[in-house]
């Protein structure tokens, strides 16, 4: 429990079937950066969307402190733009998307088709897919890093995914609404979690609100992209 109304922390919330520790590499690299870091943990499999960010919306609020940074991997970015929308997290003030599936999900699609993947889904993945995806509520910066190295599991799954992609997650399903700052890393989707350069970028973005030099041009990209391939409105 932190005490320091005005101290500024930093939680972070691992993907899909992912205990917390797996977080603690990227924890470290923050550390050196000077940002104190919790790590949250979550049932992402047999729990609900909702009953997941009402855990953490409560995990948020015993904090105590005026200020809340919030760093997802995959399922985990999904959870944090859900219950900072859907519970109104005032405190929360930045939030940054690593590889998170916001707009869809090609190979959980996939994967749904048949019952061991539904099961390997759980009940979390279902729940967004199907779900109105809320934009980056007023107030709160967010920033996604989408990674481009075709290495994972999601290429045994589903070979066909569109280009590029992390292996998991394609990089047209990460652009999110109203979001600040998006950029692409030659990285793997598990690889986010042990890259320098990942944790060099999210720790500028948690202290200045980007990643780089014209990095929502390329947001703006993104979303134009998107809505080009697939139909849909970004």
């Amino acid at each position: 429990m932190v005490n320091d109304s005005h101290e500024t922390i930093v939680v972070l919330l691992p993907g899909l079937w992912m205990p917390a520790w797996v977080m603690a590499f990227l924890q470290r690299k923050l550390a050196r950066a000077g940002l104190r870091c919790v790590r949250f943990g979550y049932a992402s499999h047999r729990a609900t969307l909702e009953e997941n960010s009402r855990r953490l919306a409560a995990f948020v609020r015993g904090l105590r402190c005026s200020r809340v940074h919030i760093v997802g991997h995959s399922l985990g970015g999904v959870l944090a733009l859900h219950a900072t929308a859907v519970h109104q997290l005032t405190t929360v003030s930045r939030i940054v998307l690593i590889g998170s599936p916001y707009r869809d999900s090609f190979v959980a699609r996939k994967l749904a088709r048949r019952a061991p993947g539904r099961w390997m889904l759980g009940k979390m993945v279902p729940d967004w897919l199907a779900g109105t995806k809320p934009p980056a509520p007023p107030g709160v910066e967010v920033g996604v890093i989408a990674g481009t190295m075709a290495a994972g599991l999601g290429m045994l799954i589903a070979p066909e995914m569109p280009r590029p992609h992390d292996g998991v997650i394609c990089a047209e399903e990460t652009p999110v609404q109203g979001m600040v700052a998006y950029t692409q890393l030659n990285v793997s989707h598990a690889g986010m979690l042990v890259s320098r350069r990942v944790g060099q970028l999210i720790a500028r973005f948690l202290a200045q609100g980007r990643f780089q030099a014209g990095s929502q041009p390329a947001a703006l990209r993104a979303d134009k992209e998107f809505a080009y391939r697939t139909g849909r409105e970004p």
